[in-house]
């Protein structure tokens, strides 16, 4: 075999190795998701979820309460019946020296469960933030309108998907980090 012809071979075999490994890891990583962790960082960017807390909304929705019970639609931004609103904090940290792209409203959901049922934020308070400079950070809340008894199920968790990469952030729902459980009476 000719040294040209050689080289060649092994160049095909290192290529597909490489190639290989590259779908090992991938299908691991799908098929295997992390656990939850107190913080996690990608691409220069570090987030943790600081406090998780049930908001008190001004409008008794539930069925037993006096008086005419307004439907959510007579009330923007009102939870829909028989959900509440979570609020959960969460604190990002350029450790980098560049400035990095961050959304937090479309990078941040609710996962709750075996299954991965998932919310989306109803809301933030990190306004319209497409990028963090080095070294600054921000705090701010998202809003999830979530049936308490979803979050019963275990794990519950914040996914934080930034440049192609989930992380799951826990949550100190009730004071308590990542329980095997939470509840709460609506």
């Amino acid at each position: 075999m000719s040294s040209l012809r050689l080289r060649t071979v092994l160049v095909a075999l290192a290529a597909l190795a490489v190639a290989a490994f590259g779908v090992v890891k991938l299908a691991a990583s799908l098929t295997a998701p992390a656990a939850a962790a107190d913080q996690a960082t990608v691409d220069g960017l570090t987030a943790q979820v600081t406090t998780a807390d049930w908001t008190g909304m001004d409008h008794d929705m539930s069925g037993d309460a006096p008086g005419y019970q307004m439907p959510p639609a007579m009330m923007p931004g009102m939870p829909e019946n028989g959900d509440q609103r979570l609020a959960v904090s969460v604190t990002v940290v350029n450790i980098s020296d560049d400035t990095r792209p961050f959304r937090p409203g479309e990078e941040f959901a609710l996962r709750a469960g075996d299954d991965g049922e998932q919310w989306a934020p109803h809301s933030d308070t990190f306004g319209e933030l497409p990028r963090l400079a080095p070294h600054n950070a921000i705090t701010g809340i998202l809003f999830f309108d979530v049936p308490p008894t979803a979050l019963t199920q275990v794990p519950v968790w914040v996914e934080w998907t930034h440049d192609d990469t989930a992380n799951r952030l826990v949550i100190p729902l009730d004071g308590v980090r990542s329980g095997p459980s939470h509840s709460h009476t609506p």
